[in-house]
């Protein structure tokens, strides 16, 4: 049977709508550190079959609007993911369904992205004092391009200026070498990120929880009014979804999943690979419910 006949076609559509739909409410966007622009991650979506997609840049709302203009037959859900920190480390914090206009919510995610935007200089001039010379009008095309400058932006911008061939050179050889000589970022304390997300009208989860919290830790979040953990994420051999989704039970957390796409690399954390059932969804969003809306 020929690969592009009707009945293969008809074949794979029936397929398709015989898996049950999921929603990927991790994705990243050129808003922050994404190769998609947000009205190509709506139509990965799209074409992918979600029930819904977040779009969750890095500690700013900025590609929000863009995706939901792009696919208004869609869920596109308001999403960010919050740089926090917690007992000394560094933790991520998925907000979902905030406003995208909450005052307070964007002053503090503004504060953080000014600093990522210093941060990124830094690496450059680090970088440029080890003797690579990298041009002032490519390093603004590349600041004017994202609202949440990272890491990955100075590796991408060494690969365009010629001095790595890939992004995994860049960091091997340019970035992960300057990376004690940079600043750190500012992490918000997670309590501050979660009443933040609940007072902009949103639910708060935990992304990608390492493998070493403890029943105490979870026991702390769940006190400072966590509604989920990320249990559906691109995990690898050593998947940690069954451990996380019997925690959320013990504590009374929901799940969320997704992604975590950057771009078409790897293909499975491509828009739709990973997420969470439609019921699971709806269970996120019911803990809005609980949370009362400030201006």
């Amino acid at each position: 049977m020929p690969r592009r006949s009707p009945f293969t076609n008809l074949a794979r559509q029936l397929a398709a709508l015989a898996r049950p739909q999921r929603a990927d409410l991790h994705t990243h966007t050129t808003a922050s550190d994404g190769e998609f622009t947000p009205s190509q991650v709506a139509a990965h979506a799209r074409q992918a079959g979600v029930a819904a997609v977040a779009v969750t840049d890095h500690d700013t709302l900025a590609g929000v609007a863009e995706a939901q203009a792009a696919a208004p037959e869609l869920d596109v859900i308001a999403g960010v993911e919050i740089s926090t920190s917690f007992n000394g480390r560094e933790f991520h914090l998925l907000g979902y369904f905030v406003r995208t206009d909450h005052a307070e919510l964007n002053a503090a995610l503004a504060r953080v992205c000014e600093r990522r935007r210093d941060r990124f200089r830094e690496f450059v001039e680090c970088i440029r004092g080890g003797g690579r010379n990298i041009p002032a009008d490519r390093v603004a095309l590349v600041e004017q391009a994202s609202e949440s400058l990272g890491r990955r932006h100075v590796a991408q911008l060494l690969v365009a200026c010629g001095a790595a061939r890939h992004r995994t050179e860049a960091f091997q050889r340019f970035v992960g070498p300057v990376r004690n000589e940079v600043g750190p970022k500012v992490l918000l304390p997670v309590e501050e990120a979660i009443h933040l997300v609940h007072a902009a009208g949103g639910v708060a989860s935990l992304a990608h929880p390492p493998a070493d919290l403890d029943d105490d830790t979870f026991r702390t979040l769940a006190g400072y009014g966590l509604d989920a953990l990320e249990a559906e994420y691109p995990w690898g051999r050593n998947s940690r979804t069954n451990a996380l989704r019997e925690a959320a039970s013990r504590y009374g957390f929901a799940v969320s999943g997704g992604s975590d796409c950057h771009g078409p690399d790897p293909q499975h954390r491509m828009v739709g690979t990973h997420g969470i059932s439609v019921e699971e969804l709806a269970a996120l969003r019911a803990r809005i419910a609980g949370h009362p809306r400030r201006p």
